[in-house]
């Protein structure tokens, strides 16, 4: 196994080659840091950054989180099933919830001085009203949400030094796939205005995930034993980011309106799961103050510069096909 620099930061990542992960552990290992990536297959090594350790295992390997975390100053938790449409109930709770209260065994056990764990937005529920401090109540309507809250539960009584961020929904490099249907769709004049359009969704470019992150990371005094929301400041309406994207793609903006219901009736046939779903209908701004009091975290990307650099995307990639 390669060795840790000994001059530097040693951080270990588990879902080191998920979207997130992959891009965090760039970003630590430009940053100089010594990093160790938990993965679950051989096969996904060759994908890893130069400079990186691997560790072969799941959440449940205890001894390889054990070992993974022997001399780690930091751990960033991102393993996660995330796409729960189609995942069983018990298995989302079992990687999310019994999967972190493994990884915080390790931590504890190794004496890690710092936990960084990516939660979700999700925890204060679909639709809710007024501006949501991290002070909000927690009221996760679907079994994603239900699992980072019980995830962050653990991880506060735990004792183990943390920092939970409650991400908005990530867009960017690696985070097409959901909006690329919706292009597809808006170029093809397929695409609907679920109700009115006005509710309203919350966003945050993967670049400035990373930058919150690494500042959460070089700042322990300050985040250590703290929730921060994480977006990028913005309100946005689902009709707002759908003339975006028409805009964008240069095609006539949706104009047809149809009902949440009937929507949800027709969604297998219109190739939308139920996260997707989540997503387009769910209402809830997200207030991001306290992170730029504390931390100085500035948001770099804007909807119209990351939406264009994702539809660019979208086209060079269609005409590949």
């Amino acid at each position: 196994m390669q060795q840790d620099n000994a001059h530097a930061e040693t951080v270990f990542v588990t879902g080191a080659t998920g979207r997130l992960g992959h891009a965090m552990v760039r970003a630590l290992v430009d940053s100089g840091s010594n990093v160790r990536a938990l993965t679950t297959a051989n096969e996904r090594v060759r994908s890893m950054r130069p400079g990186t350790v691997p560790f072969i295992g799941t959440l449940s390997d205890t001894e390889v989180l054990e070992e993974g975390c022997d001399g780690a100053d930091v751990v960033f938790h991102f393993a996660a099933v995330v796409h729960v449409a189609r995942t069983p109930a018990e298995v989302v709770m079992a990687t999310n919830v019994e999967g972190t209260k493994n990884v915080v065994e390790a931590c504890r056990k190794q004496g890690v001085k710092h936990m960084i764990f990516t939660s979700s937005i999700s925890v204060y529920g679909g639709k809710r009203a007024g501006s949501l401090t991290e002070e909000a109540k927690t009221m996760p309507s679907d079994k994603y949400g239900y699992s980072k809250m019980l995830a962050e539960q653990e991880i506060i009584r735990s004792g183990v030094p943390y920092t939970i961020l409650r991400l908005a929904n990530i867009y960017g490099p690696g985070f097409e796939r959901s909006f690329f249907k919706v292009f597809r769709a808006v170029q093809e004049g397929k695409m609907v205005i679920i109700g009115n359009g006005q509710n309203r969704m919350a966003l945050v470019h993967i670049e400035d995930v990373i930058k919150a992150m690494m500042l959460i990371k070089d700042n322990p005094q300050i985040s250590t034993g703290k929730i921060y929301n994480v977006g990028d400041g913005a309100v946005y309406t689902q009709e707002g980011l759908i003339d975006l994207a028409a805009e964008l793609l240069n095609v006539k903006k949706p104009t047809r309106h149809v009902q949440e219901l009937l929507v949800r009736m027709l969604a297998k046939s219109k190739d939308l799961d139920s996260d997707e779903l989540r997503f387009l209908t769910g209402d809830r701004v997200i207030d991001i103050s306290k992170i730029r009091k504390e931390l100085g975290f500035t948001p770099d990307i804007d909807i119209r510069t990351g939406g264009r650099e994702m539809v660019n995307d979208f086209l060079n990639k269609a005409k590949v096909k």
